[in-house]
């Protein structure tokens, strides 16, 4: 019994953890995708990289700051609407 209260506890901790994580990543993009560097908060955030899995894929961009040189990876899925892939 007390093998199975511990482990119930750790992963709700670690569910909990993710989400945090996930919610964070995300406030993150949104700064991003409004140009503004998360940690400077400048508007000199520019895409570096993007590579695309097509249109029901995911693609893996890179962003980076110009001013203080944050830089990180999103996964952002792509949507197909009215024949064109965007992001």
């Amino acid at each position: 019994m007390y093998m199975f209260v511990v482990s119930a506890i750790i992963i709700l901790l670690s569910v909990l953890a993710y989400y945090l994580y996930i919610r964070h990543k995300g406030a993150k993009l949104q700064k991003i995708e409004q140009g503004i560097c998360p940690e400077c908060g400048q508007k000199t955030i520019a895409l570096k990289t993007k590579k695309g899995g097509g249109c029901s894929g995911t693609s893996n961009v890179t962003y980076r700051c110009e001013n203080c040189g944050y830089e990180e990876d999103f996964n952002i899925s792509g949507s197909c609407g009215s024949g064109s892939c965007t992001l």
